[in-house]
């Protein structure tokens, strides 16, 4: 008691010292320096407002913020808050995290500070008009709310079943009464029962306004419970029921019209609505698929034994006699495959168009050539350039031969084909030429494919296919290339045997021809001046003296058999084949040619290198008469030129030609930059009026060269004129 007696006592001192007047006060800036005073020693600790004129302490700036949290229904932004109680903002924040981590019955969301009573007067609403609509989506609720889906599924999902009265999915967040959903479930299963074929859910449930999630779960149940006929096919988004109904009239139809057409094509099964091809057609026994549909193997049979049939008989049968026509290329070959399955390799052919045809047949076909064939030898024979073609391409295919013999061997037995057959086995068909394959074409597949028109078989049995023919002559082309080959080979070989003798004779005249063509030009040159003759003479060396090097050495090498064709330009390939004494000469004739400047050293050289102890080559110089012979029958051709000529340069070369052997009884063989040299030395030897008209036409002529002015007509008939007379004065042209 005597303690409860001393508080009484306190506690009316206390109410006495209250009720005293104040004697002394403290003014306002003594009690702001005495609060600043204590908040500085750390005894107090308050906040300022935002004026200054005010404090608060953090116990009751909590309480504070609870207050107005209470009054503003559970949900207060922050910035608010601060504006309210007048504090500042990172004080109030301070504190509203600091409740934050004490109360876990308040949350912050975008700055707002929310308590458990919002939510739980939010599932209220939202319950009230769950019942009046049946259902609410949450991104629906999170506009009228402004909170986010995944706030409000976090705080509304576990208040149903209490506060909420419904169901939530989850994959579309909506909310659902109990009563929608069997409304739903009532409406779909009346479609579904309806339905005599596929139908699309998603237009169903767009059309009723029901979510697909709920649908295809809603149908899913619905099956599953025995209340509907049918599967579900698709994904959850764009479901398709398909009623037993329409499943059982799809096996009808194609079992129906597989037992009697023998196919069933993928495109007419879907069609049909048949989406999982594979395992529909899985069920079919004894079916081979193809890769656009499935064919029974009694059909295939039936193909096969019309192939056979077709072989056997040595003829041909395409693929529009015995292929279906909604068959794909794919389709095509791999049918071919299966149906040739039984038949020896050896005795059909199959063209691209998949066209099967007995090799039998192809032999009497290639037969049928045979007279064409030796037509065409016979005239191309003696076709100089035909001829030229395949010596080169004998040469290329010799050359290729040798690569290939080079290359080691795979085994004793040769190389395996299929089914064991051998590739140097004997066919005649298969055969080709590598010679052949290069060189000229007896006929293009094309002109095969026009004389293939008139044969027998294709004229009582016509190709139905347009390209029949064309693949047929493509296949052909090349055996009867080979055959053409080694028929016009033989030709040739038997016609080089008979004029071998006449041939040598032949080029033995045209390579003397040659030699005493140049010993004449040679014999000329004196009458000009170094820089003209040294012209003349490397333009001798590199046109007649080389032609003579050519057809010589050519001659050489079929003497010391040594690989050289006359035909290439590689002349000192045969300089390693001859004797040593007459490789220092053929050198010699070679560097002439090739750098040299003196035509008569050339003649001195080639004449060594001819001597009978080196060639059986008849190399003879003519003698006086038959030199003049030589230069009359040179002059004679020049003549015949010079009345028929045209173009001014080569009109003034014949004309200095002509002059030139009647004033030296020698030949000239000068090139185009040396005639002005030439002119000089001719006119020297004119009267000077003709001299004088001779140097004039040069002027002419050398101005049109530049391009600065044109001969005429006239001025080359002055040239004519001038030339005859000069040639034969007031005479008569020789008569030999």
């Amino acid at each position: 008691m005597s303690a409860w007696s001393e508080v009484r006592k306190l506690q009316e001192e206390l109410f006495n010292v209250q009720q005293q007047t104040t004697k002394n006060k403290l003014s306002e800036r003594n009690c702001v320096a005495i609060i600043q005073r204590l908040i500085g020693l750390g005894w107090l600790e308050v906040y300022f407002s935002c004026d200054g004129k005010e404090y608060i302490t953090p116990r009751q700036l909590r309480k504070d913020i609870l207050d107005e949290l209470y009054v503003s229904g559970g949900r207060i932004s922050v910035t608010d808050l601060a504006q309210t109680l007048n504090i500042d903002y990172s004080h109030v924040d301070k504190k509203v995290n600091e409740l934050l981590s004490q109360d876990p019955s308040l949350s912050l969301h975008y700055g707002e500070l929310i308590s458990k009573q919002f939510f739980d007067n939010l599932a209220v609403e939202v319950n009230e008009t769950l019942q009046e609509t049946g259902l609410i989506p949450l991104t629906q609720l999170s506009q009228d709310v402004s909170l986010p889906v995944v706030t409000l599924s976090k705080e509304l999902v576990p208040r149903v079943g209490d506060l909420i009265e419904g169901t939530y999915d989850k994959k579309t967040d909506t909310l659902y009464t109990t009563a929608y959903v069997d409304r739903q479930l009532a409406k779909l299963r009346g479609a579904c029962s309806a339905a005599t074929r596929p139908i699309q859910l998603g237009k169903v449930m767009e059309v009723n306004s029901i979510s697909s999630t709920l649908g295809y779960g809603c149908v899913k149940d619905l099956i599953a419970a025995g209340r509907l006929k049918g599967q579900l096919q698709g994904q959850s988004s764009n479901p398709v029921f398909i009623p037993d109904l329409f499943l059982s009239a799809q096996n009808q139809w194609a079992n129906g019209f597989y037992n009697q057409n023998g196919y069933l094509t993928f495109e007419m099964m879907s069609n049909k609505g048949i989406d999982n091809i594979s395992a529909f057609t899985s069920k079919f026994k004894n079916a081979v698929s193809l890769p656009s549909a499935i064919v029974s193997d009694s059909k295939i049979a039936h193909s096969q034994s019309i192939i056979e049939d077709a072989v056997t008989s040595d003829n041909y049968i395409e693929t529009i006699d015995w292929v279906y026509p909604w068959c794909s290329d794919e389709d095509v070959a791999q049918l071919v495959n299966l149906v040739v399955n039984g038949i020896p390799e050896n005795q059909f052919r199959v063209l691209p168009s998949k066209c099967i045809i007995s090799v039998s047949l192809l032999n009497q076909l290639l037969g049928s050539f045979d007279p064409i064939i030796n037509e065409r030898v016979q005239k191309d024979v003696v076709d100089p350039k035909i001829v030229a073609a395949f010596k080169k391409f004998d040469d290329a295919s010799s050359k290729v031969a040798a690569v290939i013999e080079s290359k080691p061997k795979k085994g004793k037995g040769g190389k395996k084909g299929k089914k064991g057959r051998r590739d140097d086995e004997d066919d005649a068909v298969e055969v080709k030429s590598s010679k052949i394959a290069l060189g000229p074409v007896f006929m293009s597949a094309q002109d095969v494919a026009a004389q293939l028109e008139t044969h027998k078989v294709f004229v009582d049995n016509e190709p139905k296919e347009e390209d029949t023919l064309t693949q047929l002559g493509e296949l052909l082309k090349p055996q009867l290339n080979e055959k053409y080959g080694r028929a016009f080979d033989e030709e040739i070989r038997k016609r080089t045997q008979k004029s071998t003798k006449s041939q040598q004779k032949s080029t033995e005249a045209s390579i003397n021809n040659l030699y005493n063509m140049i010993i004449l030009c040679e014999k000329g040159l004196k009458c000009f001046e170094d820089s003209v003759r040294q012209l003349i003479e490397k333009h001798i060396l590199k046109t007649l003296a080389a032609d003579l090097t050519r057809n010589t050495f050519s001659m050489l090498a079929e003497e010391y058999d040594c690989p050289f064709s006359g035909d290439n330009m590689k002349l000192d390939t045969i300089i390693p084949h001859l004797p040593k004494e007459a490789k220092t000469l053929a050198t010699s004739v070679m560097e002439s040619i090739r750098g040299g400047s003196s035509v008569e050293e050339f003649i001195e050289s080639y004449t060594s290198l001819t001597d009978p102890k080196y060639t059986q080559l008849l190399i003879k110089k003519q003698d006086k008469k038959k030199e003049r012979q030589m230069v009359f029958s040179q002059k004679q051709a020049l003549l015949e030129q010079l009345k028929s000529e045209t173009k001014s340069g080569d009109l003034l070369n014949i004309s200095c030609n002509l002059i030139f052997i009647k004033q030296n009884s020698a030949l000239l063989h000068a090139p185009g930059r040396a005639i002005s040299g030439v002119v000089k030395v001719l006119a020297s030897n004119l009267p000077d009026n003709q001299a004088t008209a001779f140097n004039d036409l040069l002027g002419l002529v050398v101005s049109e060269l530049k391009g600065e002015s044109e001969v005429g007509d006239e001025d080359k008939e002055r040239l004519r004129v001038l030339v005859t007379d000069v040639v034969f004065g007031n005479q008569q042209p020789e008569v030999e």
